[in-house]
């Protein structure tokens, strides 16, 4: 009975301590965010999202917008440092931080891949959905982006946003957004549904590239070199991949998308993060959670490249032959190869003209135009006229004296 105390002990012990990691890992990647220095991208947020606005400043809004479609600031950035912002304790903040995220996502094509990538979905449900203590308002405004998103049939190439809607109308405790000052709010989810809301709109930019770049992530000194933080980050990269592109995959839209430039993009992503988690593995001798990690990453990233080149080929049409095409073919051949009679026919025909000429002279020689016939062997006729010019000479000669 001891030992059996024991051993449950032991496994809570294991069990809080793998959570308490977890936990610590996450707050020091927070510790290590507010400890770097501000991007321009992380700048330009902020300063349209500060807490001493009273109303969206729609000019920042929009420069920061254009500033993505030009490349000057990455999308990527811009929704880490939104995801950021939502952990703000302001709802203010947070309200700002919401038009900022829909004013992107509208303008921007490449806004929604990294939405899904920086799992910026989980952070809203997280930092408001389910946390009673956010803004009411702010909660309403919060569940009407993703209702918006996952009803949209132009977001149906990233399943990762109807999944979260889905699994708010599943939940078997409903998300209150109501309370509060606001009026007229329900607290029940269902009943809250049949609401008019922010209705979905009309169409969506769907983005003509795919998720972070790797490159962006500075490892050309190798990984040997890399702290575990930095390993942790492509790892990040690589399990937000392998999901986005699994989800894809295992949807059930026929057919599926699989030359779609997004679904390229994350197979290129993918392919790319299978040699990074093998050097990962190669180079990691004294974190065992990063090594299993990247071990892990590498078969479930070689699978769903396998699945991919699996439904491709199965796509793939199959060329078919007509169906006369070995008599084209063979007549083909017959004209640009003549048959050719065998030698020894050429010689027994040669053979047969001789006897032919040879029995015409043997023949006795008949005049008035008789012919004379001769037979040979293989049953051919050789028919030979003979004349006797002398004979028609001197009967014509006797029927003039006459």
């Amino acid at each position: 009975m001891d030992k059996l105390n024991l051993s449950q002990l032991g496994e809570k012990l294991m069990t809080s301590g793998a959570q308490m990691g977890r936990m610590m890992s996450v707050k020091m990647k927070e510790v290590k965010e507010m400890l770097q220095a501000p991007t321009p991208e992380s700048k330009m947020v902020e300063d349209a999202t500060s807490e001493t606005l009273s109303d969206p400043n729609w000019g920042t809004n929009l420069r920061i917008c254009a500033m993505i479609n030009s490349d000057q600031l990455n999308g990527s950035e811009v929704v880490r440092a939104i995801k950021r912002r939502l952990s703000h304790k302001n709802p203010l903040v947070h309200s700002l931080t919401l038009d900022l995220l829909e004013a992107s996502a509208m303008n921007c094509d490449k806004v929604f891949s990294e939405i899904a990538s920086e799992k910026l979905l989980d952070e809203m449900l997280a930092k408001l959905l389910d946390n009673p203590q956010a803004d009411p308002n702010v909660r309403r405004r919060a569940f009407h982006l993703i209702r918006a998103w996952g009803q949209s049939q132009d977001l149906a190439y990233l399943p990762v946003f109807r999944q979260t809607y889905t699994s708010l109308q599943e939940r078997a405790e409903p998300v209150d957004v109501g309370g509060g000052s606001s009026p007229g709010v329900p607290h029940n989810l269902g009943s809250y549904l049949q609401q008019q809301g922010l209705d979905p709109p009309s169409s969506y930019p769907v983005p003509e590239a795919g998720l972070v770049s790797m490159d962006d992530l500075a490892f050309s000194s190798g990984l040997q070199h890399m702290s575990a933080e930095e390993k942790k980050e492509l790892l990040v990269v690589a399990r937000n991949s392998l999901e986005l592109l699994s989800s894809i995959i295992n949807s059930e839209a026929e057919p599926k998308t699989l030359k779609e430039d997004l679904t390229l993009s994350l197979l290129d992503k993918c392919k790319h993060s299978l040699s990074i988690m093998k050097e990962i593995a190669e180079s990691t001798t004294d974190d065992e959670e990063t090594l299993f990690e990247a071990l892990y990453l590498n078969d479930e990233l070689q699978q769903i490249v396998s699945k991919y080149e699996e439904l491709e080929a199965a796509q793939r049409p199959v060329a078919q032959e007509p169906p006369n095409a070995d008599t084209a073919k063979h007549d083909a051949e017959a004209v640009q190869n003549p048959i050719e009679l065998p030698k020894r026919f050429e010689e027994d025909e040669s053979e047969e003209f001789e006897a032919a000429q040879e029995l015409e002279r043997k023949l006795p020689k008949k005049s008035n135009g008789v012919e004379a016939n001769a037979a040979n062997g293989d049953g051919h006729h050789v028919e030979t006229t003979i004349l006797d010019e002398a004979d028609e000479k001197g009967n014509a000669v006797s029927s003039l004296e006459q």
